[in-house]
């Protein structure tokens, strides 16, 4: 008992605290905004590069077969105006800022939490600067991440975002809160399960990507034996229900994008 009232004071406080410190501002990450980081060059330009190859490895994902979750579509990273999630149906902007409700997520294990408009991190060690010293980019240990866990976190986060799910707005805040206090729903949390999916699908992606790749730790005959166990096991688990992760496809489609699909040619009315 005294380990779930802990981790219901626990979550009562994260509920909370952005009351207190929801006034408190924050930096926008962007390739333009790392570029001009007080930090070495190597450094600003490790991250950038890290964060690009993230965007080219999660849009890997989003054309493979293992996703399920999000809908079809792709990450844009521009270098002033940062992410964006395009689909057919329109888009939506997937910003990033540190900030300091991030660094209060950061102190209590987690990485990120998602916005309307994207997803806030907190600052990491050594702390230079925000744009470059933050989780999405580190980890708690202080060392960097490589762009398959930086692909992962913006997964996970803009599945949040698309399926409005989590703490996207203040009353999916308060839903989101009210269920992990009361019902201790950590993991197996109801907003958490698409993200969840996303990620295990992404895990697949990755290991599939691993088998098929020159370096693989198989022969070509053991790794097609192994490539058709993981398509075994991923069929199987998609057909079975799961206290943690809901997978797709869907009946019902997502919520509207807030930026409409952009006329084809054809269509364009000038």
């Amino acid at each position: 008992m005294a380990a779930l009232r802990a981790a219901a004071e626990r979550a009562l406080l994260l509920a909370l605290l952005p009351i207190a410190v929801g006034g408190c501002g924050g930096v926008p990450l962007t390739p333009a905004a790392i570029s001009g980081a007080p930090v070495p060059e190597d450094v600003r330009r490790d991250v950038v590069a890290t964060w690009r190859e993230a965007v080219a490895l999660a849009n890997d994902f989003l054309a493979s077969p293992f996703r399920a979750t999000l809908p079809a579509g792709r990450f844009e990273l521009a270098d002033d105006a940062g992410m964006r999630f395009v689909t057919d149906a329109g888009s939506w902007p997937i910003a990033v800022y540190c900030t300091t409700w991030g660094d209060v997520c950061v102190a209590f294990g987690f990485a990120a939490q998602e916005r309307e408009w994207g997803f806030v991190v907190g600052s990491m060690a050594p702390e230079r600067d925000r744009r470059v010293d933050n989780s999405l980019f580190v980890y708690a240990s202080g060392w960097r991440k490589p762009a398959r866990d930086v692909a992962d976190l913006v997964l996970h986060e803009t599945t949040h975002v698309v399926w409005r799910e989590g703490t996207i707005g203040f009353w999916n805040g308060v839903a989101y809160y009210l269920e992990t206090i009361f019902l201790f729903r950590y993991s197996n949390h109801s907003d958490e399960r698409r993200a969840n999916a996303t990620d295990e699908e992404f895990a697949w992606f990755l290991g599939d990507r691993q088998l098929r790749s020159a370096d693989a730790p198989f022969g070509a005959a053991d790794a097609a034996v192994q490539i058709a166990a993981l398509q075994e096991a991923c069929a199987r688990h998609l057909t079975e229900e799961h206290d943690t992760c809901r997978h797709g496809p869907f009946e019902e489609a997502p919520p509207a994008p807030p930026e409409p699909a952009k006329p084809s040619p054809s269509q364009d009315p000038r």
